[in-house]
């Protein structure tokens, strides 16, 4: 059941978010300053890669540093698996993880939680089961779409390998962070800003198996041709189908990955530019957002393998 609260309830409502985070921890504050006691809880989650970080900030467009100074910025990026993400027009909070959150007047401010008056509207909410009122589904998806909608500035992945001696299991183990985009430099150097190719949430994946980057032995045509570069059979089956990607008319399909309407070919379930995102690792089973024929979300359900809902 939502609830009002203000003063210290919305305090440790917000430190128990951070602290009891096991899966996704998402913050939406347009200004970010962190103190030691901030620090503190955040850095139980530092080494852990199964715990995605989405981060978004917002105002101050051209001085952006303004909102999320460069200390605090390069402590998030120690994070095994961390999105910053942002947002000039950004206004409002939010704090959430997968079992509650809190909407809320309060930036992740150190100043704000020691001198100001300001409340929330704080549920518990389940994102692998259901929600618990139709509010805490609409808070949590409206903050999705503006880090998906907003500035990637800095990505970093985990990437994770099969343990061959318990396959039965699926279970995979942890090899390293991989950073996919650091936009950093156009925030905190004083240099003229490029920012005509803005990265976006989606571009990138939720994670890297290792297997998709193992070096293959090259042919000779590859190296004669000036091509070193090696594939695995995936990458091969990648490129193949890349060279395929044209339109099919059979109706009206969705984007796996950003639910956009395309052709309906359940061979070709993305658009030109996920496809692109897609292919740089060519994982056939990478879990997905949407169901390419209904558009309805998937939760993870579909993927280049199995792009409709069954």
């Amino acid at each position: 059941m939502a609830k009002f609260i203000t003063g210290t309830d919305l305090e440790e409502a917000v430190y128990s978010i951070i602290w009891d985070a096991s899966q996704t921890l998402m913050i939406v504050s347009p200004f970010v300053k962190l103190d030691g006691y901030f620090k503190k809880l955040f850095e139980k989650h530092i080494d852990d890669p199964k715990l995605h970080l989405l981060l978004v900030f917002g105002k101050n467009e051209g001085n952006e540093s303004k909102s999320l100074g460069k200390n605090d910025f390069d402590f998030f990026k120690n994070f095994k698996n961390v999105s910053i993400i942002y947002e000039a027009t950004l206004h409002a909070k939010y704090y959430g993880n997968e079992s509650k959150g809190v909407i809320t007047s309060i930036n992740l401010h150190d100043y704000s939680f020691k001198n100001n008056i300001e409340f929330g509207v704080y549920s518990e909410l389940s994102l692998l089961n259901s929600f618990t009122n139709q509010a805490d589904k609409q808070a949590w998806e409206k903050c999705l779409e503006i880090a998906e909608n907003g500035e990637a500035i800095f990505i970093k992945r985990p990437v994770y390998k099969k343990k061959f001696l318990n396959t039965l299991t699926g279970n995979k183990e942890f090899v390293k962070s991989e950073i996919l985009h650091d936009s950093t430099d156009l925030i905190y150097s004083f240099n003229i800003k490029n920012r005509s190719d803005r990265k976006r949430l989606n571009d990138f994946p939720d994670h890297i198996d290792s297997e998709n980057k193992n070096d293959a032995m090259p042919t000779r045509e590859q190296i004669e041709n000036g091509k070193s570069e090696t594939y695995t059979p995936v990458q091969a089956e990648t490129q193949s189908r890349q060279k395929q990607y044209i339109l099919h008319p059979k109706g009206t399909g969705y984007c796996i990955r950003t639910g956009a309407e395309i052709p309906l070919n359940p061979e070709r379930p993305y658009s030109p530019d996920a496809y692109k995102s897609w292919a740089q690792y060519g994982n056939l089973d990478y879990a997905e957002k949407f169901c390419h024929k209904t558009g309805q979300k998937s939760y993870g359900k579909t993927s280049m393998r199995n792009p409709i809902l069954q």
